[in-house]
């Protein structure tokens, strides 16, 4: 199967409850994006608006590849001509306050797997009615963790255990293949300058990287302090690929443990999937996205497994309070173990026109804020002997 061969291939429309109010202070405006990734997009706008990146606040983070929609807020007026092809930009009203996930209920996804062979079709209509009783775990998905790990390291995992210069080097020596030319050479120059400050700040392209290395030119040893310079929107993306690791691992040892199941793998390891109904208390089951301040008393079900996670990955509770960092969090919040997804449609299959001898496949649903619609197209596929 292939997915987001071509932006249209994915589209995903945000279902946001908003409400424009005339004497707000923000400017909300609806952003459509292509082969983009949320954040690429806002910080796109605020250097064609001169504005800091912290001046425009989404309501929820994009797929990069594929074609979507949703809203955002600034603190002043944009130019609607974004001066970028990819990017277009619809005002709809004005906000008293930032926009955050709260205003979306969900979204809606469009979408068309491609390269589908003999076994996948023949496994479709199965799936499909499997997915309707029996729900599907709510795992995230690798767009949670690319780019974030580096293959290296969970860079949250090296908060946690109190090692920031660890955290540090993850993020300005870890080159990975989806970065830019110009931020591969400077992970790599970092690599080897590394601890050689004022040679690493005269060799690195001006970047956010190298202010952070100027940083530590002035500012030997600080890192704790040199990590909470980041941009909060990263920080928070450190923090959340990590927490939602932890999530996916507890997640798969129930589901493993519940009965019956096959495995696929993602990038934050292997995934367990169920085929029949699980007992009632999963229907409402959620599972905790582990903080400090996460009670394990409230997850009875969940508690031995998130104790044997955190016992594997050398990590306690107590320390995702992240002590030694003043602005940087683990939030504690809880999580749907499994997801339905709604008006869930699968169209019957065509001649793939981007794969001779192959056939595509249109499908349609809603999916609740946070989940992940390619968990979705990898169980519609999944075939008895993956397991």
């Amino acid at each position: 199967m292939k997915l987001k061969t071509r932006p249209e291939d994915f589209v995903v429309t945000e279902n946001a409850e908003f409400t424009p109010d005339p004497a707000g202070a923000h400017f909300v405006y609806e952003l459509q994006k292509r082969s983009l990734a949320t954040l690429e997009a806002l910080a796109i706008l605020a250097r064609r608006n001169k504005l800091r990146p912290k001046e425009l606040s989404a309501a929820g983070l994009k797929d990069k590849h594929g074609l979507t929609r949703q809203l955002f807020s600034a603190s002043r007026p944009l130019k609607t001509d974004t001066g970028d092809e990819r990017l277009q930009l619809r005002f709809v009203g004005k906000a008293r306050a930032p926009l955050t996930a709260e205003v979306i209920r969900g979204n809606a996804f469009d979408i068309t797997m491609r390269d589908l062979g003999p076994e996948a079709l023949a496994v479709l209509a199965r799936n499909t009615a499997e997915i309707a009783a029996a729900g599907v775990p709510n795992y995230y998905d690798n767009q949670r963790f690319g780019g974030i790990a580096h293959g290296q390291g969970f860079i949250a995992k090296a908060l946690a255990q109190g090692n920031y210069e660890e955290a540090m080097r993850l993020h300005l020596a870890a080159p990975h293949r989806k970065q830019s030319m110009r931020d591969k050479q400077n992970r790599r120059l970092a690599m080897q300058h590394w601890g050689d400050w004022r040679t690493l700040e005269q060799a690195m392209t001006r970047s956010p990287e190298r202010a952070l290395v100027a940083y530590l030119a002035e500012h030997p040893g600080d890192w704790a302090g040199c990590f909470e310079r980041i941009t909060p929107a990263l920080r928070t993306l450190f923090v959340s690929a990590y927490q939602s690791f932890l999530f996916n691992r507890v997640l798969t040892r129930m589901v493993s443990e519940a009965g019956p199941h096959e495995v696929l793998h993602n990038r934050s390891g292997e995934l367990a999937f169920h085929r029949q109904p699980l007992p009632q208390p999963w229907r409402d089951l959620e599972l905790p996205l582990p903080g400090a301040s996460t009670k394990p008393e409230q997850f009875p079900l969940a508690a031995p497994h998130l104790q044997a996670v955190l016992h594997e990955e050398g990590v306690t509770l107590e320390q995702l309070k992240l002590g030694g960092l003043a602005r940087t969090r683990f939030k504690a919040a809880a999580r749907k173990a499994l997801v339905f997804p709604a008006g869930l449609v699968v169209q019957p299959p065509e001649p793939d026109d981007l794969n001779e001898g192959r056939h595509k496949v249109r499908l349609a649903f809603e999916l609740p804020r946070g989940s992940f619609a390619t968990i979705i197209t990898r169980r519609l596929v999944l075939r008895e002997s993956a397991g």
